[in-house]
């Protein structure tokens, strides 16, 4: 590891200075190292910094201990890529305060600046844990890189959609890389950094603090051409994100929900306030136009609707809504026998025409378009 990448790296660690000041340092320096090596009264007189912060940057920086975090990383293969870098994403070094130092487990490619961020709360519906893996997995078979938090709910449901199918998917998140929050996600985050990216600007050892939350979710946006906000209440993170996407000058889509579920409150005002409405994949590619010019009409898709059904199953099948609802409902309704029904529901699921879900309840899952 070079004294380059050392020097960013301590510019970054030193707390109080945030990716904004770092950038004003930066242009007035013009290296890391300058920044490092400037004293008391050269720092203070930068536009911007100030007498509290040049005394912040200079208390810091030789009490910083660089060789126990470049320790840290080479033991837990992490690659750091710094704001100077060839392969420092292009979408979020447009941002107006990209960090200025990227610990990555895995790998960033050129093609994830075809990028889209899906996103939502941690306390989806079943319906909105279908849209999300449904649109992350149609968006990834069009060679879409789907980027998210790896938050629980739809952070993590965007993320299996991609993988599903074999795509691409960056998660950055609100603490280090070495530590995996929420840690019932494990298998995902060990999946998703072997066919994608885990991704922070937090040193290793970072604890996912609430603070962290805000800072990540500029870059969730960053590193995306659009956002999509699937569902989210008035006080979601995920509208956060919105935020930054529009400040940004990313598209904002929106998914609509039930009206009753207070959990959609969010989306919808994001759609009141002139969010695109979001159905399909189409409706995002379509939106975006580099999106359009690079990506076929139409993925090669196979449709479940192809998929064969005995007349059991298709008097089953239309009993079912993409509401979930209970064995015993789906016997009465249908007029096949709770023994016999259990069989029929297997071949369904197996035929990939629908899905259950806790307490003995099933519902239908989403054609692709």
């Amino acid at each position: 590891m070079t004294d380059n990448i050392e020097s960013w790296l301590a510019l970054s660690m030193i707390s109080g200075i945030g990716a904004t000041r770092c950038q004003k340092l930066l242009r007035h320096f013009g290296s890391p190292q300058a920044i490092l090596g400037a004293n008391l009264n050269e720092l203070q007189h930068v536009a911007g910094i100030g007498e509290y912060t040049a005394r912040q940057i200079v208390y810091s920086r030789d009490k910083l201990d660089i060789q126990k975090e470049i320790a840290r990383i080479k033991k837990q293969k992490i690659s750091v890529v710094t704001f100077s870098d060839d392969n420092y994403p292009a979408n979020l070094k447009s941002i107006f305060d990209p960090p200025i130092v990227l610990y990555v487990k895995g790998k960033l490619l050129p093609e994830d600046r075809i990028a889209i961020a899906v996103v939502g709360t941690r306390r989806p519906t079943t319906y909105g844990k279908m849209v999300a893996e449904k649109l992350s997995r149609e968006l990834a078979e069009r060679e879409v890189t789907v980027v998210s938090g790896l938050a629980r709910g739809i952070d993590s449901s965007a993320h299996k959609g991609a993988l599903s199918c074999g795509g691409r998917t960056i998660a950055v998140l609100g603490c280090g890389v070495d530590i995996c929050y929420p840690p019932e996600n494990r298998a995902l985050f060990d999946e998703i950094s072997e066919r994608g990216a885990v991704v922070s600007e937090f040193p290793m050892g970072t604890r996912p603090e609430k603070i962290n939350f805000p800072l990540r979710n500029r870059i969730i946006s960053g590193l995306s051409l659009g956002a999509v906000i699937v569902e989210a209440g008035h006080r979601s993170g995920a509208l956060i994100t919105a935020e930054c996407a529009l400040e940004q000058g990313r598209e904002v889509f929106a998914v609509p929900g039930n009206i009753f579920n207070l959990g959609t409150k969010g989306t919808h005002s994001l759609i009141k306030q002139g969010a695109k409405l979001v159905e399909n994949c189409e409706d995002i590619v379509e939106e975006i136009r580099c999106l359009r010019d690079v990506l076929p009409v139409s993925a090669p898709m196979k449709s479940v609707s192809e998929v064969k059904l005995s007349p059991e199953e298709e008097k089953v099948y239309n009993v079912l809504s993409f509401e979930p609802v209970h064995i015993d409902f789906i016997s009465k309704q249908s007029g096949i026998s709770i023994n016999r029904i259990s069989p029929v529901l297997m071949n369904l699921e197996i035929k990939g025409k629908i899905r259950q879900v806790a307490g003995k309840m099933f519902l239908r899952i989403p054609e692709a378009q």
